[in-house]
C-alpha cells in the first residue's frame, strides 16, 4: 500500500497541485511513546492526499474504459468497412 508521501509524489508527477505536508511542531516535552500520533494538521493533509489520489485513480480507470471502448468501436467499424460481419467477442472469466 502506498504511503501518503508516495501518493503525493505520483500526483505531482501527473500535474496535480498538491499541498505541501505541514511541518509538525516539536513538542515542548519529549515523551518517548511507542507510536507517535500525527497532529491535526498532518491528519488533514493525509485526508486531502487520499481524496486527491482517489480522484486521480478514478480518472485513470475511466480513461482506460474509454480507451478500451474506443478501440472496440474502431475494430467494429473496420470490420463493417471491409464488408465482414462483426465478430462477437466472448468474455472469459
Amino acid at each position: 500500500m502506498l504511503t501518503s508521501i508516495q501518493k503525493a509524489s505520483i500526483l505531482r508527477k501527473n500535474g496535480f497541485a498538491v499541498p505541501d505536508a505541514p511541518a509538525e511542531p516539536e513538542p515542548l516535552v519529549t515523551p518517548a511513546p511507542a507510536v507517535s500520533e500525527p497532529g491535526p494538521a498532518m491528519q488533514a493533509w493525509h485526508r486531502v492526499i487520499e481524496a486527491l489520489f482517489a480522484s486521480y485513480a478514478a480518472a485513470r480507470a475511466a480513461k482506460s474504459l474509454r480507451d478500451a471502448q474506443e478501440k472496440s468501436q474502431l475494430e467494429w467499424l473496420r470490420q463493417m468497412a471491409n464488408g465482414g460481419a462483426p465478430r462477437l467477442r466472448t468474455h472469459r472469466a
